[in-house]
């Protein structure tokens, strides 16, 4: 890199711009890069608390953030599973879990055979072949261990996590790494040819920089200064557009699962941390008033409370002139896949490979957009794909949520599988192939037949052949210690 691109400045304060600044300095150690963060102050958009997808675990690895301190500042909990009730009608239920479902049989995916059972009228629940998804029901977890064809290494986890005492932690993070902190945003400086020059403080500083970073939340207070106001909106498909979240009193022997309940005009969810809990309802507002949904969460023992708007979509352009958003300031979606660290994570990848050399950077600009694009669309459509697989709810928020026809890409890609059960991934999908089998055969959604060279090589499977494998699964998910046991055991090996 040449001097050119030397220092990066980052508006925001919360985990994004702090996740962004460690990561750019620990990838470009050795190239020197100066990383400034410049507060915009507490965010009343930020929530209160986080459920996370597996791949925050890779995060805190590369900015070198261990996994014990972690757990023992935070007071986070491991996540196996997202538990979905009433999403097709009162009294269903299903995981999404962190892991696989039973194990590869002549190199194809067990599903494909639960697939095969359900179309003889045999249905079962992948639930009964995951070791993670039976510790979840139990309360209980550990972390895989084993070779990559052990069932005890069949699954992943992640965590849920209150923002508070997080953002700390990857504020202090960061200041080790060497990422300076600078004093509250008060304006956007731009010279003559329209790019950002510099960011004037509150006290009268200029921090100036070659390339910014906006992690400023859905306000973009950067990049609304230089780029277009031109969005893509999803609301046509997800009309939550308000979550309201409360902490509350720990729960007891809380399980490794975010539990997530479908309502009349929304859906509620309930997460553990060891010292609280977090709670709320996402809702659409033409179905849900503010003052009810907050009135629901003022139980016994609320700490806190906060109303977020959504305004579900992203921006056309996420890289305009010398800046870039990430997080909020470039998607809004609900939380309910849990993904938004995720996705930011992948924004903040993208630009350590694409960080350009030199001013000129309209030909890595174009692609970060391009891929960006493509790995939002993605999201949208494995959110989507919640309201739109298996028996409808009734309702008129759910009758909404499945009004406009489904994009193009979702539409493929659940035509096929209902054709024949093969699920097709395209390239920067977040979400696996095991993930879409969670969401499709938990919702009880069956295809009409089975690919037929798939079908011919399962002929000599025969149903008694899988009670052995129900059986050492039950096993091995009972041989795990309660999670909050091993929770309170890792945080003790921290100390």
């Amino acid at each position: 890199m040449t001097a050119t691109i030397s220092r990066i400045a980052i508006a925001g304060s919360g985990a994004v711009a702090w996740l962004a600044a460690s990561s750019l300095v620990r990838a470009f150690a050795q190239r020197g890069l100066e990383v400034t963060v410049v507060d915009t102050g507490p965010a009343a958009d930020a929530p209160l608390g986080r459920w996370t997808l597996p791949s925050q675990r890779t995060t805190h690895a590369l900015i070198g953030l261990p996994e014990l301190p972690f757990m023992r500042i935070t007071g986070a909990t491991f996540k196996f599973a997202t538990g979905l009730e009433g999403w097709q009608g009162d009294g269903s239920r299903f995981l999404h879990v962190h892991g696989d479902i039973g194990t590869d049989i002549g190199g194809l995916a067990f599903y494909k055979l639960l697939i095969r059972e359900a179309l003889a009228g045999r249905v079962e629940s992948p639930e009964l072949y995951s070791v993670a998804a039976t510790a979840a029901k139990l309360g209980r977890f550990a972390r895989p261990m084993g070779d990559d064809s052990s069932l005890t290494s069949s699954f992943t986890y992640a965590y849920h996590v209150a923002e508070a005492p997080y953002v700390e932690l990857l504020r202090e993070h960061a200041s080790r790494l060497g990422v300076r902190r600078a004093g509250a945003l008060a304006d956007v400086q731009l010279d003559a040819a329209g790019n950002i020059e510099a960011l004037r403080l509150a006290d009268g500083q200029r921090i100036t920089a070659d390339f910014f970073v906006d992690c400023s939340g859905p306000g973009a207070r950067l990049l609304s200064r230089v780029g277009s106001a031109a969005r893509d909106s999803w609301a046509a498909w997800l009309p939550v557009d308000r979550v309201v979240a409360a902490l509350g009193p720990p729960l007891q022997d809380p399980a490794p699962v975010t539990n997530v309940r479908a309502r009349e005009g929304g859906w509620t969810f309930r997460a553990p941390f060891v010292k609280s809990s977090l709670t709320g309802h996402a809702y659409s507002s033409a179905f849900v008033s503010d003052e009810m949904a907050l009135a629901e969460l003022a139980g016994p023992g609320a700490q806190a409370s906060r109303l977020l708007k959504l305004a579900p979509g992203r921006r056309r352009k996420f890289w305009e002139r010398n800046c870039v958003a990430i997080g909020g300031a470039a998607v809004e979606i609900e939380p309910l896949a849990g993904a938004d660290l995720h996705l930011a994570q992948l924004g903040i990848g993208a630009l350590i490979e694409l960080l350009p050399l030199d001013a000129q950077h309209a030909i890595e600009g174009a692609e970060y957009n391009r891929i960006m694009s493509r790995h939002a669309d993605a999201l949208r459509d494995f959110t989507i794909a919640h309201y739109r697989v298996g028996a409808a709810r009734p309702g008129a928020f759910w009758s909404a949520a499945r009004a406009a026809p489904a994009p193009d890409s979702l539409a493929h890609k659940l035509d096929l599988f209902r054709a024949n059960g093969r699920i097709l991934l395209d390239d920067h999908e977040s979400f696996e192939e095991v993930d879409w089998a969670w969401l499709l055969l938990g919702s009880r959604t069956i295809p009409d037949a089975l690919e037929l060279q798939i079908e011919s090589r399962f002929e000599k499977v025969t149903p008694a052949e899988l009670a052995p494998l129900r059986m050492h699964v039950e096993r091995l998910a009972a041989s795990m210690p309660p999670h909050i046991e091993y929770v309170q055991r890792q945080g003790s090996h921290a100390r």
